[in-house]
């Protein structure tokens, strides 16, 4: 292989546009003081309980209860590792059984054992902050997380929480359907160059409603009062709707004389007649009604409706009525919500940047009190000797100068905090439709309103620039299963009117399909159907859209539609420009965009899916896409190679050479995941291109990759230290502002970017970590120049987006893989339907042939067309 070192750039050799000093608060705060103890570390074995919940529980038995002088200033992890910070005096001097009475649980048996080798100290992470250990070392590891428990310890031990964020009832909201919304904060200890830092950010959670479990299952089911409908056979719709809402949900069982606490595994018919198998003299067993009289003088109400079952195995069932049976509280719902409590969701987490701001420093008097306002006085921090101040810091950012955006004619449009206008702009490559036609499957429209809209979506290509040679053809949709049949039929209606020849067997170049407002199953259908079954490009719009624009309002609602299908049709609609974009599209070179989509949370029987998206002009705006399934949640793409292999070579089909530098842009790993995942990928990027070569029999260098990680899941959040300097309808900070001096990542190159302007809320920098990079030498300005400028190069909106476009469309067709797999395989079905058990045989049983074998690949005449756009 041909050395690389004499290719890279120095700093000083890339173009850079301009930008200004911005400095902003953060919502993290300064760890004045490292604790300056060192911690034990001890086993907590309690080989009965594997609930997280349970063990916290178990454990704050033994810190306030049993055994307070022992275990009261004990920091646990939730799973099996307790920290002291003096020795524990242990029964047996180094380990210890008791034997607790947990409330909801009953006794239980926890042994506890001090782990032999060296204590927690923080020696070294105070010299991973000063440079004088380079790597992150487990040791460092260790400290870190401990500070992690240090801080955390006191909320959640005392709140409902997720290990990095509690949850409270004050100002929740209830969402109907047996949930509700709490809100909380998010704490985490994140090292910075020289401090550690503190992230605090609000957070809400989805909550189980506590109460009768009759009254919860009515409430699921939008049944009101009447418990007597709940006599449902097993499999029923209603059944199934129950048994996924309930699974694994803890219920409290009121006795006489006790209440337990136990764990739902499924449901059983008529509950009350269930046969409760007893000890009797005859043989005999007792209907559950008449165990319940004779045991408890409890008589059942509601004997024929659902009962409750608590455990499997053995042939042994326990079965509990359901009225007898209430929802513990305090629990969270952590499957995928309806997509009607998903926007409840955003609605009561979105607060103004000020707002969100004066929360997370809180006042005293507070509803609900931040952390940062108990950081002075938790028991744990005074004991670690820990200090956090209570003001956010001050980092000094900087604003960048937007691109230029260039339409039709090299005419630039006017952006202002990351949008723009284009309703006097050409496009700047329009194209050509001959043919179009039209699939109505609306409820309500008048065929003289789709007249009209259409009419004035044909104005606004034409006013765009693109050439409309033919009127559209009309055709009724006969709805779901026949959408294929639909259309095929549209499509040659469109050649026939636009007068194509006979034997003409090219498709028309766009079917546009008006959908009534909610028509998932046709959706699905229509995008199978023309981005994998027939190939041709398809256009959704919803009746309900059609109807209510008028006027202006109309106008840039068809300018949307117009500028994405240029670009399905393989137009170019605007070329964005900064001084270091253009200098590295100056060479030929490929932006890649990578992500891998999982299913939802606990479902272990679908697979994750894989997509690479790629640029192949010399603009960097038209790209390709490839996707792969592979095992579900695989966070490593597992056929990288192959598919960086077939970029490129694509690329090189079209171009007639190859790329002599490749940006790639990975989403979604994990901090975790960088050393890992990261590096392995960077070398399946490389062999792809040393197989290209060598195959190829190239004698040109090979191309330089820089790889990052473009990063979205994360609680950093920025706000303007003047109000000047922010949005004023927002209140964000402007869209261009980047940070990384104060906030940078020790051991990696890393910045921050708030590259869209701000509409609702308080907006999300984009988190970027430079893994490898042989463009810049690791020189982040034009890194950080080049990224943004990407966010403005998004095909389908006039504004700029809040990640670079390649990462948004990689993450696009993973959201579509729904219309790859074969329909036998219900991939659509819910989430919660397919959650699995997480039994070891159950997980490795999971069969990727099958699912290979019934994903299909995009129609071959769509590869060059931006379908996902």
């Amino acid at each position: 292989m041909i050395d690389i070192s004499s290719q890279m750039t120095s700093a000083s050799t890339v173009p850079l546009g301009q930008r200004r000093p911005m400095p902003v608060y953060a919502n993290a705060f300064d760890v004045t003081q490292i604790p300056v103890k060192a911690y034990e570390q001890y086993d907590v074995m309690t080989p009965d309980v594997e609930n997280v919940r349970w063990r916290h529980r178990i454990v704050e038995r033994l810190q306030n209860h049993e055994a307070p002088k022992v275990f009261r200033l004990c920091l646990f992890d939730g799973k099996s590792i307790l920290y002291s910070a003096a020795p524990l005096d242990l029964p047996d001097g180094t380990s210890g059984n008791y034997t607790l009475v947990v409330p909801g649980k009953g006794r239980v048996t926890v042994k506890v054992a001090r782990v032999a080798g060296e204590t927690v100290t923080f020696d070294d992470l105070k010299k991973f902050l000063t440079g004088k250990i380079s790597d992150q070392t487990p040791k460092v590891s260790v400290a870190l997380n401990l500070l992690q428990f240090i801080i955390r310890q006191a909320p959640n031990l005392k709140y409902p929480n997720n290990g990095r964020a509690y949850f409270t009832s004050g100002g929740s909201k209830d969402l109907r359907g047996g949930l509700q919304l709490f809100r909380g904060f998010f704490q985490s200890v994140r090292p910075a160059i020289g401090r550690v830092l503190v992230n605090v950010d609000i957070s809400a959670a989805a909550m189980y409603k506590p109460g009768p479990f009759v009254d919860i299952a009515l409430e699921v089911l939008n049944i009101r009062g009447n418990a007597r409908a709940l006599s449902y056979k097993r499999h029923s719709k209603e059944w199934n709707i129950l048994s996924q809402f309930f699974r694994n949900v803890l219920v409290d069982i009121k006795l006489p004389k006790k209440t337990v606490t136990k764990k739902i595994v499924g449901l059983v018919e008529a509950a009350g007649r269930f046969p409760f198998t007893q000890e009797q003299e005859d043989g005999s067993s007792l209907p559950t009604t008449d165990y319940y009289y004779k045991t408890y003088n409890i008589r059942l109400s509601f004997p024929d409706i659902i009962g409750i079952e608590l455990s499997r195995g053995s042939g042994k069932n326990t079965v509990i009525p359901a009225e007898l049976c209430t929802v513990a509280a305090g629990q969270r719902y952590t499957r995928k919500l309806p997509q009607n409590m998903t926007s409840m969701m955003v609605d009561f987490s979105k607060f103004r940047p000020e707002k969100r701001l004066e929360m997370i420093v809180g006042q005293k008097g507070d509803r609900v009190q931040p952390p940062t306002l108990e950081y002075a006085t938790s028991p744990y921090i005074q004991d670690a000797g820990m200090e956090i101040s209570e003001k956010p810091i001050t980092l000094q950012g900087q604003l960048l100068r937007p691109p230029t955006i260039f339409y039709g004619k090299k005419q630039p449009a006017d952006v202002n905090n990351g949008a723009w206008n284009i309703t006097r702009q050409h496009l700047h490559s329009p194209e050509i439709i001959r043919a179009w036609a039209v699939v109505d499957y609306s409820l309500r429209l008048d065929q003289n309103v789709i007249k009209a809209f259409m009419d004035t979506l044909e104005q606004c290509c034409t006013a765009r620039g693109m050439s409309v040679r033919a009127k559209p053809s009309y055709k009724r949709g006969s709805g779901v299963g026949s959408v294929d049949r639909d259309i095929k039929e549209a499509c040659s209606l469109a050649l026939v009117s636009a007068g194509a020849p006979p034997g003409y067997n090219k498709p028309p170049e766009i079917v546009l399909v008006i959908l009534p407002q909610s028509a998932a199953d046709i959706r699905q259908d229509v995008k199978r159907a023309g981005d994998v079954t027939l190939g041709v490009s398809t256009q959704c719009v919803r009746e309900d859209n059609i109807a209510k624009f008028s006027g202006r309002q109309l106008d840039q609602y068809c300018n949307n539609i117009a500028i994405k299908i240029n670009a399905r049709l393989t137009g170019v609609n605007s070329i964005p420009s900064s001084p270091a974009y253009d200098w590295f599209t100056k060479e030929d070179f490929i932006f890649l965009g990578a992500d891998v989509g999982h299913p939802g949370p606990g479902v272990q029987n679908k697979p994750s899916v894989a997509s690479v998206v790629f640029s192949y002009d010399r603009h960097g705006v038209k790209y390709s896409a490839t996707s792969r399934v592979q095992q579900p949640r695989q966070e490593r793409i597992g056929e990288l190679g192959p598919m960086v292999y077939d970029a490129i070579t694509r690329y090189g089909k079209v171009n007639g050479k190859a790329p002599r530098r490749i940006m790639f842009f990975r989403d979604g790993l994990s901090e975790g995941e960088y050393a890992g995942v990261g590096e392995l990928e960077f070398q399946d990027i490389k062999e792809a291109v040393r197989r290209v070569w060598t195959e190829v029999k190239l004698k040109d260098p090979p191309p330089l990759i820089t790889y990052l990680i473009v990063g979205k899941r994360h609680h950093v959040r920025f706000f303007p230290t003047n109000p000047q300097d922010g949005d004023r309808k927002s209140g964000n900070v402007q869209a261009g502002f980047v940070a990384s001096e104060g906030i940078a990542n020790p051991i990696a190159k890393d910045f921050y970017l708030l590259s869209h302007g701000g509409i609702l809320g308080t907006s999300r920098p984009a988190h970027y970590i430079v893994l490898k990079d042989e463009i810049f030498n690791f020189d982040i300005r034009p890194i950080q120049e080049v990224a943004y400028t990407l966010c403005h190069a998004y095909v389908s909106a006039t504004r700029s987006v809040s990640i670079p476009a390649p990462v948004y469309y990689a993450d696009k067709v993973c959201a579509r893989a729904e219309y790859h797999f074969d329909a036998s395989l219900r991939y659509m079905e819910s989430d919660g339907a397919t959650v699995a058990s997480s039994s070891t045989c159950e997980k490795q049983s999971f069969n990727l042939s099958q699912w290979r074998s019934g994903y299909t690949q995009t129609h071959s005449s769509m590869l060059a067309r931006m379908f996902f756009a």
